[in-house]
């Protein structure tokens, strides 16, 4: 949306060098498919690039797969939930974040990686960001900007361009307060004998 500049914003006067915001009404509505395709024309239209880094996840949709379907898009080798990345002959050396521990990835630019927010801890806006936030021009890609490139159908972005819809989305309920047990042997043969009753064992 619109109001996604700040954001940009914020980036260009922590130090990145521009920012272009992707935006148009017929780009509302998409689903991760959608928008990973949208994204990845952005970025084509932006020209050349080495990487390619992505948070890990929105905080809407929490699928954390628009990143990696970017990289499928662009046909580009990818790393997720990046914990550190440093450089080394040319290459990238990527700690990985596992469910019990962590992996070591090595991986040819260009890329693209998904990162966790321990990855980094970002700069504060300079002095000069902060008197001058909103005066930085922000481009902005619309569908004009972008139906070229090389070809974006109306049927493959935004809400027709989406397979999946989410008709409902909710906080799960609140479970009820937990049973505590002495550690008896009474106490461990009741609560043995409920969950048998209950066949959960």
């Amino acid at each position: 949306p619109p109001a996604a500049k700040q954001v940009l914003l914020e980036a260009v006067y922590m130090g990145a060098d521009n920012g272009v915001l992707i935006s148009d009404r017929r780009f509302a509505g998409a689903d991760v498919l959608a928008t990973a395709y949208t994204v990845s024309q952005g970025i084509k239209k932006a020209g050349s690039f080495d990487i390619i880094i992505c948070g890990k996840q929105t905080t809407d949709g929490d699928t954390a797969q628009v990143g990696p379907q970017i990289a499928e898009k662009l046909e580009l080798p990818q790393v997720s939930y990046a914990a550190d990345i440093q450089q080394e002959d040319g290459k990238l050396i990527v700690k990985r974040m596992l469910e019990d521990g962590y992996m070591t990835i090595e991986v040819e630019t260009p890329c693209l990686l998904t990162c966790i927010k321990e990855l980094n801890k970002p700069r504060y806006m300079s002095v000069r960001g902060v008197l001058e936030f909103d005066k930085k021009p922000i481009s902005v890609f619309d569908f004009e900007t972008l139906k070229d490139e090389p070809l974006i159908e109306l049927d493959t972005i935004g809400l027709k361009g989406s397979p999946t819809n989410v008709y409902k989305s909710f906080s799960p309920p609140v479970k009820g307060e937990g049973v505590r047990v002495e550690a008896t042997t009474d106490g461990i043969r009741g609560m043995v004998a409920e969950l048998c009753d209950k066949h959960i064992v």
